[in-house]
């Protein structure tokens, strides 16, 4: 009866033995040290750096860590802050395509920008709910521990990748032509995914083409409560708007920052916003 009491003394009185939850994030400031934990981390979990699921939607592993979010550049809702992500998660490599959501809801879309890699847009938050619950049921995963959209300090560590320039490329348009679409290289049109330069975590379109939905409801003085280990943002505002990131082919270098803050009303749809989705890992 003594033999499980005395192992688990034995396991916490070991010097090298450690709670999983206690092992300590690394600061992940440099695209170097963004690859070096990612594949760490995908040896340590026993899973692959990028993993396709059964509806061909290709996923990234990040790890987890700790991260300047927000802003240096005097943005009132996004002071810089440190945030630390304490669990590994699956991110879309790009937005999700007009040809997987199809796939996955079975309905057509709008006729706009049409093509079977470009980014669903015309999607509202309550659309992408729906979605979700689609595809969880296609590959028979439950809501609570299933696809869901990012939260907003997710989305914001896996667009930087260890970077803390305003892209992953650095700072100027000339730098972020090299990333993403934009107003300056769009021609107001939206781009099949992939064709631009991926961060360090392998992503590629995270900023511009589309804005993408965040979990979160957008407050613009989340950052200065919030805590820092896994922020969720507020459970309710008086705002009712929810969080958009990257910016998109009609905005300029300004709103498709890493950093940048967008919001709408959740059950509104435009043109030029999308998603892509994450899979947290077990």
């Amino acid at each position: 009866m003594l033999a499980k009491p005395l192992l688990l003394l034995s396991l916490l009185l070991a010097p090298n033995w450690v709670w999983p939850e206690r092992v300590e994030m690394a600061r992940i400031d440099t695209p170097a040290k963004a690859r070096a934990a990612q594949s760490a981390w995908a040896a340590r979990v026993g899973k692959p750096v990028q993993w396709t699921n059964t509806m061909d939607m290709k996923f990234q592993l990040i790890p987890p860590g700790e991260f300047p979010m927000g802003s240096t550049s005097g943005d009132e809702d996004a002071p810089q802050h440190p945030v630390r992500l304490t669990h590994p998660y699956y991110i879309g490599t790009h937005e999700v395509t007009r040809k997987q959501y199809e796939a996955v809801t079975g309905q057509q879309r709008s006729a706009y920008f049409p093509g079977p890699d470009m980014p669903i847009n015309f999607v509202s938050y309550y659309e992408v709910m729906d979605f979700l619950n689609d595809l969880n049921k296609k590959e028979k995963r439950e809501a609570k521990t299933g696809y869901r959209l990012p939260y907003e300090a997710e989305w914001e560590y896996a667009a930087r990748a260890g970077s803390t320039a305003d892209f992953p490329t650095g700072n100027s348009v000339k730098d972020l032509e090299k990333a993403g679409w934009f107003y300056d290289n769009s021609e107001d049109t939206t781009h099949p995914v992939g064709q631009k330069a991926p961060n360090a975590f392998g992503l590629f379109d995270m900023h511009g083409n589309v804005w993408e939905w965040c979990l979160d409801w957008y407050d613009p003085d989340t950052y200065r409560h919030s805590p820092m280990d896994d922020p969720r943002g507020p459970a309710r505002t008086l705002y009712w708007y929810r969080v958009l990131r990257g910016g998109s082919i009609y905005y300029g270098v300004k709103a498709c920052r890493s950093s940048n803050r967008g919001f709408y009303q959740d059950s509104r749809t435009e043109r030029n916003i999308g998603f892509r989705i994450v899979l947290p890992v077990e």
